[in-house]
């Protein structure tokens, strides 16, 4: 009975013991972190001459350093940047303050979007306070939302260049004015939202785009929930009095997937017909609908090029960046609208084409051309709506046809016949 007691007199010694090691570990630490602290805090702050020095060093390094580094950091070569930067300073959307001139707040802008980089990150580098990186981050998307109609107008409607000078677009697609998709960009949104904005993708916003052959966009709406299909957004986008909608001119038309539907103004690919096929390989098309879905994807193609374009050039339409819904948007609108003043101002950019000419600005819609425009506004009779959409398949039939009669006129010696039609 006595050893017992002693044991549990030994136990409660030890414990005792032991709390008394770890509180003094405890206080020991904490004296260290207080040492280390006031320490850090007794360094020296660096100099403001010093700070802007470094500042203009790194600006410095970014614009004139080797072939590459402005276009690593700003994904925009030196001269455009320079452009943008005076275009914004001189339409006074932009304005240099006391310690942030307009090429900073533009450089700081660019280099988030462009590589996806951190507020923390841009603090290190150009020596300044988060709060400040923030700010001017929120000035430059908003000055560059500002430039839109100036980058991006709608299409003309005229026959594009690209159509019109390819045998194998024309005259066939000589009414086409455009190309019309979608796509998936990550979204970080509020619980309660995530059900809405979570699709085949994961949580997005699904983003509505129309572009022109050349990869240049002319119409782009954003925002809308992940889970929506493409082609309710295509319909909200026409039921949008003018200029907010997508504009489609009288007995003109846009290129669209398998998404969408062939209807007045949009001609789809045929439905269970293959598209993706090469026509300069071995497996030739064996009829009109082949054909017309091959030569349809190849110039469709434009516009997912112009996505991947997008995509590599601004990293951060690849993330889930930690912004509110409403500046995600606008967000993607301004990566849009600097993927357009880059084509008109560089042709010869790293990420466009090669193929890609030299963008004029030319070509505006003038007044006279929007007695064309179709008012998808007006409601239709179901009757009516089935007998546009039979009209605009029988034009979509008769383009495959002449298609397929010029191509069996130069390559089978004018055997019009067909294999796997239904």
């Amino acid at each position: 009975m006595e050893s017992s007691e002693e044991e549990i007199i030994m136990l409660r010694m030890c414990c005792s013991a032991a709390s008394a090691v770890l509180i003094g570990i405890v206080v020991m630490l904490r004296q260290m972190l207080e040492d280390a602290r006031r320490d850090y805090n007794n360094v020296p702050r660096e100099p403001s001459q010093m700070r802007d020095l470094n500042r203009n060093v790194h600006m410095y390094r970014i614009l004139s350093g080797d072939a590459n580094s402005c276009l690593e950091h700003l994904r925009m070569r030196r001269g455009p940047f320079l452009n943008l930067a005076t275009l914004m300073r001189d339409g006074g959307l932009l304005k240099d303050t006391i310690h942030v001139p307009v090429e900073e707040q533009l450089a700081m802008f660019l280099h988030i979007v462009g590589n996806k980089s951190k507020n923390r990150v841009m603090s290190t580098d150009f020596i300044r306070s988060g709060e400040t990186v923030s700010r001017y981050f929120n000035k430059v998307l908003g000055a560059i939302s500002c430039l839109r109609d100036r980058f991006m107008k709608q299409a003309p409607s005229e026959t594009p260049a690209e159509v019109r000078e390819s045998t194998l677009f024309y005259p066939f697609f000589m009414d086409c004015i455009g190309l019309v998709d979608g796509i998936h960009i990550d979204a970080m949104v509020p619980t309660k939202y995530v059900v809405r904005f979570r699709g085949r993708k994961g949580v997005t916003q699904n983003v509505l785009a129309a572009a022109t052959p050349d990869k240049r966009f002319t119409y782009v709406m954003a925002g809308w929930e992940g889970s929506a299909s493409d082609f309710r957004i295509l319909k909200d986008a026409l039921s949008l009095p003018h200029p907010h909608g997508l504009r489609v001119y009288e007995g003109k038309y846009y290129l669209c997937d398998a998404g969408y539907t062939t209807m007045p103004g949009f001609i789809s690919p045929y439905r269970g017909v293959p598209y993706h096929l090469k026509e300069s390989s071995s497996r030739m098309p064996n009829n009109r609908k082949e054909l017309f879905n091959l030569r349809h994807s190849a110039l469709r193609m434009e516009i997912e090029a112009a996505f991947c374009i997008l995509k590599n050039r601004f990293k951060i339409l690849s993330a889930r960046p930690n912004y509110p819904l409403p500046s995600q948007v606008d967000i993607v609108l301004a990566c849009t609208v600097l993927h357009n003043y880059i084509a008109i101002a560089d042709p010869v950019d790293k990420y466009l084409n090669e193929e890609m000419g030299i963008i004029h600005e030319e070509g505006d819609i003038m007044d006279e051309d929007d007695d064309e425009v179709v008012d998808f506004s007006e409601t239709l009779t179901q009757q009516e709506q089935v007998e546009a959409r039979e009209e605009w398949k029988m034009k979509r039939d008769q383009i495959a046809w002449d298609m397929w009669v010029d191509y069996c006129g130069k390559y089978r010696w004018g055997d019009t016949s067909e294999v796997g039609m239904d």
